[in-house]
Parts: C-alpha cells; structure tokens; sequence
C-alpha cells in the first residue's frame, strides 16, 4: 500500500484538496491489479535484493520491456521495489511478500484477490438484488480455484496463528476439540502444540483435505490433527466435545443460519465448553478507517461471492444466546477489523 506521504500531500488530502477519488476509484484499484500481473506473469520472481535492468526482467518473464517497466514502476510506488535508472531491486518488504523464496510470501492471496476482482463485473446486479445472481461461489469452483483459495488461506493463517493461539483459553481438562471449516488447520495445529492433550478434528468439505494433510506433515502434527471430510452445515457433527473453532465461517452465512450453526455446536459441545469464533467483526475498531475498510468491504465481498456479511459482537451475541450460550468475550486481534469472540456453554 501506499504508505508514504510528503507534509504537502499530507495536509492537501487532509483537506480535500486532492480529491480522495483519485486515490479511491483509481490508483488503488490499478495498483492492485498491477500487483496481481507481477505475481502472475512471474515478472516477481525476475527480482531479487540486488539491481537488475528491466531488459533482463522482461526476458526472464517473457513479456514485453515496456510492460514490465510499467508493472515495476507501480511496485515501486507501493514500496515493493527500489529503482534506480532501469534497474529494479526488492526492498525488504518487497522480497517479504512476492519472493517465492520467502516462508512468509503473500502470493496465493495476491493471485486469489486478484481472482476475485474478476468476479466483481456484474456487483451491481448483487446490490440491486440485494443478494448473489447466481450460486454460491463454492459450489462453482474448479480444482485450481480451491488451491488458490486454501493456500490464500494459509498465507492469511501464517500472520496470525500464534497470535490466536494465545488468545483462547484451553484448560488441561479439554482434550477434544472440533475445527469447523478448518481448512489447512494452521489454528488447530498451534492449539495442539501449545496444550498437547488436545485432539483436533478439522471438518471440512473434500477439496481442501489435501492442504490440510499437507501442513498436518509439514508440522509433524498427525497424532494430534485429523480430517473429516464433510460439510458441517448439513452433516452430523462429533458429540461430547470441549472447543469448537469456527474461524472465517460466520461471514459467509445469513443470520438464520449463524443461528443454526451456534446451536449445532451448543449441542456438541460439554458443559463448560467454548465455541470460538474468529472473524471480522464490525464496529471492533472505534473510529480507526482501516479497521472501517476492512470490515465493510469484506461484507461487501461476501454478499458477491457467497451471500454472507459481516457482523458486530451484538449481532453474534443475538444468535449465540440465542442456541444458549450463557456468556460471549471478545478480543481484538492485530488485524484491522478483525477479533475472536469466545462463547461459552
């Protein structure tokens, strides 16, 4: 993001003397685009700490010197890269996010958002309706769509996990524990490591398994994390349980439901048990902007894709009292906009 501005442009966009829409309605959009063709058309994977001229970019990404000069340049102006003359070079943040040599790359979620984009054409019928056109945007998705959607996922996971992990309040007296829509099960697997009398089931549909058993060996975490294939909306779900995680489910449902769901897991759940939701929550971030941004275009992309919103902690708190819940906590994650709200039977 564009991250730096002079006193001058500090103070005239402060006072509207540069139009915010410039930003807004153009540049934003163009350089996320632009970020997307650099991840896509490899022209990212051309760079490195060290200086090399845009010539040799382009040919090891094959695509024309004039359009990889254009892509660089707005890496440039979102501090991705360094340029000096016709020679590029990854800054720190730029080799953190888009080198494919870096653990903590951002490129799945780049390529999804740069797919979602593509969907967002027809966003005017959606708001018109006031709901989807078509089908629910899971139920439509090819092979190569699911990959890119779950490694997003785990690209998303790998800021936070920790972070998470430390935030929920597991006793030595729980050792079971449901993952609902778990996905790669980067949460469960931190839990476990953190409290390892914990045993974690991720419930999921069969697409992601693949992902899920791959960070399962990547973490050694096969005696602690399992998969169930199946869709925990419609299916029975695992009785007598101590956790139930629902992490980035509720955004995606309507309030009846949430309602369903909360009370699925109520009675899943022992006496004294904990449904942990994780999401973006409204109204979480005062009067912060990001935090504004964050949770309003996400609602904004859950009507599109898959007919959800997001909610505000009074809204959770109607439907999980609702299924019997006896009391709600919320905390605030690092994320804008985003936090956990901890209910507990």
């Amino acid at each position: 993001m564009i991250y730096k501005f002079s006193i001058i442009e500090k103070i005239l966009l402060a006072n509207d003397i540069i139009p915010h829409p410039f930003a807004d309605a153009a540049s934003s959009v163009g350089l996320g685009f632009a970020l997307g063709s650099a991840v896509k058309l490899k022209i990212a994977d051309q760079l490195t700490k060290e200086f090399t001229d845009v010539k040799q970019i382009a040919m090891g990404a094959h695509v024309s010197e004039v359009g990889a000069e254009l892509i660089l340049d707005c890496l440039d102006a979102l501090g991705y890269v360094h340029k000096k003359g016709n020679q590029y070079a990854f800054t720190n943040r730029g080799y953190k996010n888009l080198s494919e040599h870096s653990e903590q790359n951002f490129r799945h979620f780049i390529l999804f958002c740069d797919y979602l984009y593509k969907g967002y054409i027809d966003l005017d019928e959606t708001i018109r309706l006031g709901k989807r056109p078509q089908s629910n945007m899971l139920e439509e998705m090819s092979d190569y769509e699911w990959e890119l959607f779950s490694r997003a996922m785990i690209d998303i996971s790998k800021t936070n996990f920790k972070e998470v992990g430390s935030k929920i309040p597991v006793s030595k007296t729980h050792t079971q524990m449901l993952d609902l829509g778990g996905s790669h099960g980067l949460y469960s697997i931190e839990l476990c490591k953190r409290f390892p009398q914990l045993k974690a089931c991720i419930v999921d549909l069969p697409p992601v398994k693949k992902y899920a058993e791959e960070c399962i060996a990547q973490k050694n975490a096969s005696m602690n994390v399992s998969f169930l294939a199946a869709d925990f909306m419609k299916d029975e779900i695992p009785k007598k349980v101590d956790i139930i995680l629902g992490f980035n489910i509720i955004h995606g449902l309507n309030p009846a439901e949430n309602q369903a769901l909360a009370k699925k897991a109520y009675n899943s759940l022992n006496e004294g048990g904990m449904y942990v939701l994780l999401d973006q929550i409204k109204g979480i971030g005062g009067s912060s902007q990001l935090s504004k941004a964050t949770t309003s275009y996400m609602a904004l992309n859950l009507l599109h894709q898959a007919g959800g919103k997001t909610y505000s902690k009074q809204e959770i708190d109607t439907f999980t009292k609702h299924a019997g819940f006896k009391k709600t906590v919320l905390k605030k994650l690092n994320a804008p906009g985003f936090g956990i709200v901890i209910c507990f039977k």
